[in-house]
């Protein structure tokens, strides 16, 4: 039996890729910051799939300290791991600092992924043709290296442009290197409530197109299992998807440095983090 691990799968794309892969018969572990939400997920989709085998781990990956504890809490139950979908998101429109000292946007949309990543990497490395989705959008804005609070003139899509322009970065050189492939995955506007918060008159717009040409969850998820099976298949690696097929990186602004520059503030901001919990 398959093995998938997915964050922020409570709700919206998540939550229906979870219900595909039970579906198709996988174990499936979801990541949730809200006890009730976790507990009521797992409920439906067993009744749904007649599938039992999900379970729940309840954190908030904008603390590093939980993600980390999250990550070793699956390699206790698990000892493989087909799937990693790094999913979770959302938009902070007002600048939070969390209790570590990061930017809520950066700590949750980056670098939760880049330690879970780090976390797990021995059980997706002995995991025959296992590999590793991360979920981003188009905005991307280079990292101010001097400023990664950003303190001066925050707004809530500078500081999603920031995490989504250092996964883009991140998953470049990680591939360059590495023998687990991760790859990026576009899911086009689908009809969730990830923006339902913007501002206007952005938040109008968002619904407005949402009605004309957003995409179910349920498709949604349906491309993802199609983006899954071709990257098994042709073994792909540091690619990048929108909806159900391969596509070019977006163009991101980057110094000739970026790339080592941004690898190695991020080994130091995750390496605290990399303890295993005795749980």
């Amino acid at each position: 039996m398959k093995t998938a691990f997915i964050t922020g799968a409570t709700d919206g794309i998540g939550k229906a890729t979870a219900r595909k892969l039970l579906s198709e018969g996988w174990k499936v572990v979801i990541i949730g910051r809200n006890p009730a939400r976790c507990e009521s997920t797992v409920t439906e989709l067993k009744a749904v799939t007649r599938n039992s085998e999900i379970s729940a781990i309840v954190a908030d990956l904008s603390i590093l300290n939980e993600a980390g504890k999250a990550s070793d809490k699956f390699l206790q139950g698990n000892k493989s791991l087909d799937f990693l979908m790094l999913n979770a998101n959302a938009i902070a429109n007002d600048r939070t600092i969390t209790t570590e000292g990061f930017e809520q946007n950066f700590a949750l949309g980056y670098l939760s992924r880049a330690l879970m990543i780090k976390k797990l990497e021995d059980v997706l490395k002995t995991t025959p043709d296992s590999h590793i989705l991360a979920v981003v959008g188009l905005d991307t804005v280079r990292l101010d290296f001097d400023d990664l609070a950003i303190n001066n003139n925050f707004t809530g899509r500078k500081a999603l442009g920031r995490w989504q322009w250092s996964m883009n970065v991140f998953t470049r050189e990680f591939s360059s290197g590495k023998t687990i492939p991760l790859n990026l995955y576009m899911p086009g506007l689908v009809k969730t409530k990830i923006l339902a918060n913007e501002p206007q008159p952005m938040r109008a717009f968002v619904k407005l197109m949402n009605y004309l040409v957003g995409i179910s969850v349920e498709q949604s998820a349906e491309n993802v299992f199609n983006v899954m099976n071709d990257i098994v298949a042709n073994k792909r690696s540091g690619a990048c998807y929108s909806w159900k097929k391969e596509r070019s990186f977006p163009k991101v602004e980057m110094k000739p440095d970026d790339q080592k520059r941004l690898w190695d503030l991020t080994e130091r901001l995750v390496k605290p983090y990399l303890q295993v919990h005795r749980l």
